[in-house]
C-alpha cells in the first residue's frame, strides 16, 4: 500500500439524488384544539389488532433508496482512505511495525474512522432491487476489510495508551491496518469509480428532467457540481496532482471555468426570483453562502498557479490555494451543502 493515497478525486463525494426533483415536504394536517368526538367502530373492527399497513415503495424510489445508500458508503470510504493515508505518513510501510523518522508528527494523525452502520445498510440492499451488478458484488468483498480499518481506526483516534509496553497496541493495529488496507484500496477504487459513473448517468438524467420541469434552482446548483467533477476528472486525465500541477494543460479547464460562471449567475438570477424560490419550497434567498462564487475562485486560483509555472508549496498540512485539493475541498463543500438543501 502506497504512503500516498492517489485517488480520483470526482468521485470522492457523490451527489445524493432525490425523487421529485426538489425537496419534498411532510404534508400536514391543520392542527384544532377543539374536541374530536371519536366514530363507534363496529365489534369485529375493535377485536382486530390496531396495525397501520407499510407505504409501498415503488421501483424507482427503491432505486434512489439504493443509491444514496451506496453515496454514503462511498464518502465513508473516501474517509477511510484517506485514513490509510495519514496512517503511512507516520508510519511506516512493511510488515513489522515502525515510526517513520523525522515526521514531526505524532501517531494516530488526522486519523478518525468512521462506524459500520452504513456498511451494514448497504450489505442488506447489495441483496435487494434493484440489481447493481458489479457494486453489489464489491460492497460484499469489501466488508471485510473495510470494517476492519473503521474499528481499528476508531480505536486508533480513541487511544491514549498506544505507547505503552513498547507500542504493544500500536503494533496490533499495525497489524490489521497494514493487512486490510491492501486488500481494501483496490476494492475501493473500483467502487468508487462504479458509484462515480453510475452518478453522472443519474445526474444526467435528473438535470435534463429539472430544466424541464422549470426547477432552474435545484438544477443550475446541480449543474455547477457537476461542471466541478468534470474539472477533477479533467485533471484526473491528465495524470496531474498538485505535485506536478503546473504541467496541467489549461485548455478545457479554462472552457469549463466559462462554463462555471455562466451556470452561477444563472443559479443567482433564479435565487433572486421569488416566484422561482416558492416553486421550489424555498424560503432562504441564499442557501449556498456563496459556496459557488468560492468554487469559481478556487478554480481561477488554481489557473493562476498554472500559468506561473511555480510549484506549490506543499510543506502543510492542508490544501493551499491554487491547488486542486483546494478546488475539490470546495467542491465537496458544495455537494454537502446542496445535499443538506435539496434531498436531507
Amino acid at each position: 500500500m502506497s504512503r500516498h493515497v492517489i485517488r480520483r478525486t470526482a468521485a470522492i463525494l457523490a451527489l445524493a439524488l432525490v425523487l421529485s426533483g426538489c425537496k419534498k415536504k411532510v404534508e400536514e394536517e391543520p392542527v384544532s384544539n377543539a374536541p374530536v368526538e371519536e366514530p363507534e367502530r363496529p365489534a369485529s373492527e375493535e377485536a382486530e389488532p390496531a396495525g397501520e399497513e407499510e407505504p409501498e415503495i415503488s421501483p424507482e424510489q427503491m432505486d434512489l433508496i439504493k443509491y444514496n445508500y451506496y453515496v454514503e458508503l462511498n464518502n465513508d470510504i473516501v474517509v477511510i482512505l484517506d485514513d490509510i493515508g495519514y496512517y503511512y505518513q507516520v508510519v511506516a510501510d512493511e510488515e513489522e511495525f515502525s515510526m517513520l523518522p523525522d515526521t514531526g508528527l505524532t501517531y494516530g494523525y488526522r486519523i478518525y474512522g468512521k462506524n459500520s452502520d452504513i456498511l451494514d445498510d448497504c450489505l442488506q440492499l447489495a441483496e435487494m432491487e434493484p440489481d447493481y451488478g458489479n457494486l453489489d458484488e464489491l460492497v460484499k468483498e469489501m466488508e471485510e476489510s473495510l470494517r476492519a480499518l473503521m474499528d481499528t481506526f476508531s480505536e486508533i483516534s480513541d487511544s491514549n495508551d498506544y505507547a505503552d509496553n513498547q507500542y504493544q497496541k500500536a503494533k496490533e493495529y499495525h497489524a490489521i491496518v497494514h493487512e486490510a488496507a491492501a486488500a481494501f484500496a483496490p476494492l475501493a477504487y473500483d467502487y468508487m469509480d462504479g458509484i462515480a459513473e453510475m452518478g453522472e448517468a443519474k445526474t444526467a438524467e435528473d438535470e435534463e428532467r429539472m430544466k424541464e420541469e422549470g426547477n432552474l434552482i435545484i438544477y443550475n446548483a446541480s449543474r455547477g457540481i457537476s461542471i466541478g467533477k468534470e474539472v477533477m476528472d479533467e485533471i484526473y486525465d491528465q495524470g496531474v496532482t498538485d505535485e506536478n500541477i503546473t504541467e496541467l494543460d489549461l485548455t478545457r479547464i479554462r472552457e469549463l471555468h466559462d462554463e462555471l460562471v455562466a451556470v452561477v449567475a444563472d443559479l443567482d438570477t433564479a435565487l433572486a426570483d421569488n416566484d422561482q424560490l416558492m416553486k421550489e419550497s424555498l424560503s432562504n434567498s441564499r442557501p449556498f453562502d456563496g459556496l459557488y462564487d468560492s468554487l469559481i475562485q478556487a478554480l481561477e486560483w488554481m489557473i493562476k498557479q498554472v500559468e506561473s509555472g511555480q510549484p506549490l508549496d506543499l510543506s502543510g498540512s492542508g490544501a493551499p490555494l491554487g491547488s486542486s485539493g483546494h478546488f475539490s475541498y470546495v467542491l465537496s463543500q458544495c455537494i454537502d451543502r446542496y445535499n443538506t438543501v435539496f434531498v436531507d
